[in-house]
């Protein structure tokens, strides 16, 4: 999971660890230990909910997954 999409996307967004866990209906307490790095593979169905709950793009969730289009080979 990229955490750093996540930080900067609800820094872009204005959206608090807390507004997200009531959105999303994961705890906060579980929000910060993987924003915190503390959880290095959050559960696929985890990662699903925080994409829903922001309403992620699907170029948005792949990048949320880790997965980046690289530029330079259009890949």
């Amino acid at each position: 999971m990229n955490v750093d999409f996540l930080k900067n996307y609800l820094i872009q967004k204005k959206i608090s660890i807390y507004r997200l866990s009531k959105i999303s209906g994961i705890g906060d307490g579980r929000l910060n230990q993987i924003i915190n790095k503390k959880t290095k593979k959050p559960q696929m169905t985890t990662v699903v909910k925080i994409a829903k709950a922001l309403d992620l793009t699907n170029d948005e969730f792949a990048e949320l997954c880790g997965y980046r289009k690289d530029d330079k080979n259009g890949i």
